[in-house]
């Protein structure tokens, strides 16, 4: 089968790619722009239990796992039994319209509670990450049904890199040395953590809640108290400690 992908497509999935480098939930606002989809969520979940135990989304405040009613009809997902079933494969990408038809989902108080009063009417699942007890479903939502082959192709393209991306992020961090006369403060640590993993200012800026100019103000104290002079120097002098 032909790809439905442009050079376009792959120009901008490669920045999706790019901003999964500084860190998972960097690159779901931009993945989400691409396939063109209102909310961009990465949730973890237990496969025994049909619990979800966290999330990552490019909008906080749609996060549905702040209300406990939520968690209690989340096993209602048609996502679950697609798994179980072998509908929906580890980096294979499905529609909720695909899994199950709009009278199953009328009949589902997470649907009918959740998802439609929010403005989700169909919603693209993905599995990134599995194992013996827990896995990890991308999941892209829209105001309106149907998902192309080249949201499809879009997706699974990318879902190895995010599972990439959440791979790093559950590393030991790596600690900036720790400075004497003066000290760094707790946000410049921070500040210098990220830039130890390569990450960007802009990226920086959306992480902490900040502003570029400010991340820009942390890094020339940074440089001052460590006597540095350039990011690679800091870079390095992180990588080396």
């Amino acid at each position: 089968m032909s790809s439905e992908l442009t050079a376009r497509c792959v120009h901008r999935a490669l920045e999706v790619v790019r901003e999964l480098k500084a860190g998972p939930g960097e690159g779901l606002a931009e993945l989400g722009r691409l396939v063109g989809c209102d909310v961009v969520s990465c949730t973890s979940t237990e496969h025994t239990t049909r619990r979800l135990t966290g999330t990552v989304t490019d909008r906080p405040e749609q996060n549905l796992l702040r209300h406990p009613e939520f968690r209690a009809h989340a096993h209602q997902h048609p996502g679950f039994a697609a798994y179980r079933t072998g509908a929906l494969r580890l980096g294979a990408a499905a529609a909720l319209s695909d899994l199950a038809d709009q009278r199953t989902l009328r009949g589902l108080p997470l649907y009918t509670d959740f998802y439609r009063p929010r403005g989700t009417v169909d919603q693209l699942l993905c599995v990134v990450q599995v194992d013996d007890r827990h896995g990890r479903v991308l999941t892209l939502s829209r105001s309106r049904p149907g998902f192309s082959a080249r949201d499809h192709e879009l997706v699974e393209l990318l879902a190895p890199h995010l599972a990439q991306a959440f791979a790093r992020e559950e590393r030991p961090a790596i600690r900036p040395a720790a400075v004497t006369a003066p000290e760094l403060t707790a946000r410049e640590q921070e500040v210098a953590h990220l830039v130890s993993r390569a990450a960007t200012d802009r990226a920086i800026a959306r992480r902490l809640g900040v502003s570029p100019r400010t991340v820009q103000k942390h890094l020339q104290q940074i440089y001052r108290k460590l006597g540095l002079a350039s990011r690679t120097e800091l870079m390095v002098h992180l990588h080396d400690r």
